[in-house]
């Protein structure tokens, strides 16, 4: 009966793990996807000569919202 209990111990220690590795793994994904989007966004801005306004709402994956400003 032990034995049972430590292999299914072992599964959830294991599926914990890769759980938590994956989800590490898309998080940093997505975070380097929003920085390389934003810094797209900004040189186009800036060669453009227009005005933006870039708000980060999580600093975690770089959610943002970015808006051209009508002067």
């Amino acid at each position: 009966m032990s034995t049972s209990f430590t292999m299914w111990t072992k599964r959830l220690v294991f599926i914990t793990i890769i759980g938590g590795l994956l989800l590490v793994a898309t998080v940093a994904c997505q975070r380097v996807f929003n920085m390389s989007e934003i810094n797209l966004l900004i040189d186009k801005a800036d060669e453009q000569q227009l005005s933006y306004e870039l708000i980060i709402h999580n600093p975690l994956t770089n959610a943002y919202s970015f808006n051209i400003i009508d002067d």
